[in-house]
């Protein structure tokens, strides 16, 4: 035989001319009737289930090497695959029957006549790092009697035009080759070429599949991938954070679903539009936390294509607005604080030097009517009087409260004790309205640093508050602290009274929003607490069952353990 050509011939110099002579010696012998061709098939299909998903090259190689071994026993197999892009070009993949001899570990090569067999020799495809040799040199090691015997052919594995390895088969030149064994190695040989191709693209869509999974999740933006039936196909990581409900929930929702009522229509309105490929403007969503409150995202969405061009879906690209949107309601409401404390100082200086002849001579009066026997009519009207001079006066006093929070400096103090001062305050109305306090004081609380006389005004108001929803039989104030985490204090105030309206309870907050009775309350002691609380860098929560109970619970900084 001859020896293998040590180099790659040119294409345009190539043996073109011999093709004729090739195709003389391709099929040259008898042959025995073994394995038909559809049982040839059937070995092969099986072949390509066992290496289907993401297989590795080796794992694909095997089970073809496998099942042509079982199909033709007496033949030695193997498949290699020239190493692309490896560090040493020479490097194969490789698996094979019998051993492969030493010498030919680490280079692939392919005859002309296995090109020719399996019709390619014409078509000029790229050999990449395969070599090109004129006629096959044996390479397993055969039995020693067989080795001085040993005959063979081959097949070439390709990829996209490309030559990438070879299927090679070899036998005892002194026997007959078996039925069809030409045939089932080109049969093998194409399939595992698009088997291997089919598994290069899946890890390749695997990589991508993980690639973008790491990017969503360490992207700090929202992202949400949703199809074309509204259900989220994909969630960053950081749209979890924000709302706060883990992505596996998210997964398959209804788009919809995520919004609250109002945000619906326009959600959709913008979805659709997205869908069917208009420019759609950004805008922004109130979306609820799994926690409480709302988080405020500025949307953008843009149509997603399939294969064939058309949408699939839309991806939708957020940006967390709630801080900016907190911030500008601070700006807001500092603006109007300024603006309402210039008026409510000229309302208060007019209102208060009337007010004091009113009540000063009102003292005045119903003493000297009191001494000098006067009808009980005419009392209860000057009582009447000073009632309002004083309802007067206490709502001035909060209109400044509100407007100009006090400045006086923040120092130690304990929070069990300043609730205990609240509730002496509040005896006379608690008693009034048959109100049982129960007080549920964690011990070991740490000193906060606070302002005692506007925490004194926040618990007094809300345990006025829960004074005021009690019914006509009186009722239960339960008063609890705890710890909150590490560095928070949470303080509950739960009342079993006539709670708030559910209409209402996001409008309790605002100033001069009142539920009570019109003429028994001004609508700004919630407004004051808030203000207070979030001073202090603390937070304050209402929950309400009408009928049934309200809870105030607040929150207060404090050192942290440890």
């Amino acid at each position: 035989m001859d020896d293998p050509a040590p180099k790659k011939p040119r294409r345009q110099q190539s043996l073109q001319p011999r093709i004729s002579a090739v195709k003389s010696i391709v099929n040259p012998r008898r042959r025995t009737e073994e394995p038909t061709i559809p049982a040839i098939l059937g070995a092969l299909n099986q072949a390509q289930d066992e290496a289907g998903g993401v297989a590795t090259d080796e794992n694909i190689l095997r089970a073809y090497v496998h099942a042509l071994e079982n199909l033709y026993p007496k033949i030695r197999f193997a498949m290699r695959l020239a190493r692309q892009g490896a560090a040493e070009p020479t490097a194969v993949v490789q698996t094979a029957t019998h051993h492969i001899a030493t010498e030919a570990l680490h280079a692939v090569t392919i005859t002309e006549a296995g090109l020719v067999r399996s019709g390619l020799w014409e078509a000029a495809p790229a050999l990449g790092e395969i070599t090109l040799q004129r006629t096959y040199q044996p390479i397993l090691e055969a039995p020693p009697d067989d080795a001085p015997f040993s005959d063979g052919f081959d097949a070439p594995l390709t990829r996209g035009g490309e030559v990438i390895g070879v299927l090679l088969a070899e036998f005892d030149r002194r026997e007959p080759l078996p039925a069809n064994l030409e045939t089932a190695a080109v049969i093998a040989a194409s399939q595992a070429s698009a088997t291997l191709e089919i598994a290069s693209r899946r890890r390749e869509a695997s990589h991508l599949r993980d690639y973008v999974g790491k990017l969503l999740e360490h992207a700090n933006i929202p992202v949400l991938v949703v199809g074309r039936d509204r259900g989220v196909r994909v969630v960053s990581s950081a749209f979890a954070r924000i709302t706060g409900i883990a992505p596996d929930r998210l997964i398959a929702k209804d788009l919809l679903q995520l919004a609250p009522q109002s945000e619906r229509v326009h959600l959709l309105s913008a979805f659709v539009g997205a869908l069917r490929g208009r420019n759609v403007a950004p805008f922004e969503l109130q979306l609820p936390r799994a926690k409480g409150g709302s988080a405020r995202l500025s949307f953008k969405l843009a149509p997603i294509l399939d294969s064939e061009g058309r949408v699939a879906g839309v991806i939708a690209i957020g940006q967390d607005r709630t801080e900016v949107r907190e911030l500008e309601g601070q700006v807001i409401h500092a603006e109007r604080l300024a603006t309402l404390g210039q008026l409510a100082a000229g309302i208060v200086h007019e209102i208060n030097n009337p007010l004091t002849s009113i009540s000063v001579y009102g003292e005045y009066l119903l003493g000297k009517l009191t001494r000098s026997g006067a009808e009980s009519s005419d009392l209860k009207r000057i009582e009447r009087i000073l009632r309002s001079s004083d309802r007067i006066m206490s709502f001035t006093r909060n209109l400044l409260t509100y407007a100009r929070p006090s400045k006086e400096e923040a120092r130690e103090v304990a929070v069990n004790e300043i609730i205990g001062e609240a509730v002496d305050f509040c005896d006379h109305l608690i008693r009034e309205s048959n109100i049982t306090v129960i007080p549920d004081y964690a011990e070991g609380l740490p000193r906060i640093q606070a302002v005692p006389g506007q925490l004194h005004q926040v618990f007094v108001n809300v345990i006025t508050n829960a004074c005021n929803a009690a019914g006509e039989d009186g009722g239960v104030v339960l008063i609890r602290t705890r710890r909150h985490g590490n560095d928070q204090i949470e303080i509950v105030v739960e009342d079993n009274g006539i709670g708030i309206p559910e209409g209402h309870l996001e409008q309790v907050f605002e100033p001069f929003f009142s539920t009570r009775r019109k003429g028994k309350g001004t609508g700004l002691g919630l407004s004051i607490v808030r203000n207070i609380v979030e001073q202090h860098k603390g937070r304050i929560q209402i929950d309400s069952k009408p009928g049934e109970r309200t809870t105030v619970s607040i929150v207060l900084p404090c050192p942290a353990e440890g």
